[in-house]
């Protein structure tokens, strides 16, 4: 669900672009994943609508504009128009395409327009629930198969062929997902074990950070890295009733900060930039937020 910073001019505009106001947003149905894409300032979120695991076809991605405002609530929809959607949940942008994961595809539709341009089939790979996506160098795509413990890779060079980066229990039943530039690496925020891994472009696991017992960090979920190459993660706990979710910055791949807590069930984060802010879809809360980096 995340977006890879690879040009100079690109970091010129992070330093100097003035800061967006904090928004939020309520309307939304089980919102799972929030980011904005960075050559236009909008934002885009998907929503589950029902079951996680359902082939219902009712769910959609709304559009924000740079300042906050709805622009289309149900800007891809499924069931209309020729789209199939049933329950997305990771998202990133590449160009002018928006990916995004729906339990066993990777669906990708055009940013403006909203039309679907097509669909990578992962089922006969064994796919059997596919949470997050991130974009690598070259606009090669990163998945996370939590339920499968893998990392699926698609590479737009060779016709968006699907190869397994990793795979096992030491993947700790892979959620979020970033690429880090400055080690050519991805990040990947496990679910069961709480360790945030690192694996290379050969597939080899390592584990950079293992919080303590007491700091309660299990049920990782969205990550992003902010400009400084800070990691920021989510807790997703908490339903409608108990709010327990809470929003991580570790410094440095060992000092722990709580930015955000009790929160309801905050899901795939991620961070705009441009604006220095972290995007927050809470499921369970049924809006999105924005907040300030400091």
């Amino acid at each position: 669900m995340h977006i890879c910073t690879l040009h100079l001019t690109f970091v010129f505009l992070i330093l100097f672009s003035p800061l967006a106001q904090a928004f939020q947003l309520r309307g939304m149905d089980q919102p799972e994943s929030f980011i904005v894409d960075p050559a236009t300032g909008i934002y885009y979120v998907s929503n589950i609508v029902g079951s996680h695991k359902g082939k219902d076809n009712k769910a959609f991605i709304a559009k924000i504009d740079a300042s906050g405002k709805l622009i289309d609530r149900h800007f891809i929809s499924g069931g209309k128009k020729g789209v199939t959607l049933n329950a997305p949940k990771g998202l990133v942008i590449s160009g002018k395409n928006l990916y995004v994961t729906d339990i066993d595809v990777v669906r990708s539709f055009d940013t403006k327009s909203g039309k679907m341009l097509g669909t990578i089939d992962f089922s006969l790979l064994g796919a059997k629930f596919l949470n997050d996506i991130a974009l690598g160098p070259k606009g090669v795509l990163f998945v996370s198969d939590m339920m499968g413990n893998v990392i699926f890779k698609i590479d737009p060079g060779k016709n968006n062929q699907v190869t397994i980066l990793a795979k096992g229990p030491d993947l700790g039943k892979p959620n979020g997902l970033v690429y880090e530039i400055s080690q050519n690496r991805l990040l990947v925020a496990t679910w069961e074990s709480g360790k945030i891994l690192g694996i290379d472009m050969q597939g080899n696991i390592m584990t950079v950070f293992q919080g303590s017992f007491f700091q309660g960090l299990k049920h990782l979920d969205g990550i992003d890295l902010d400009r400084d190459g800070n990691i920021i993660v989510s807790i997703f706990k908490g339903g409608r009733i108990f709010s327990a979710g809470k929003i991580y910055r570790i410094k440095k791949y060992s000092t722990v900060e709580v930015l955000r807590k009790n929160l309801v069930t905050p899901a795939d984060i991620s961070i705009d930039h441009k604006n220095n802010q972290v995007l927050v879809p809470s499921v369970d809360g049924n809006l999105v937020f924005t907040f300030p980096l400091k």
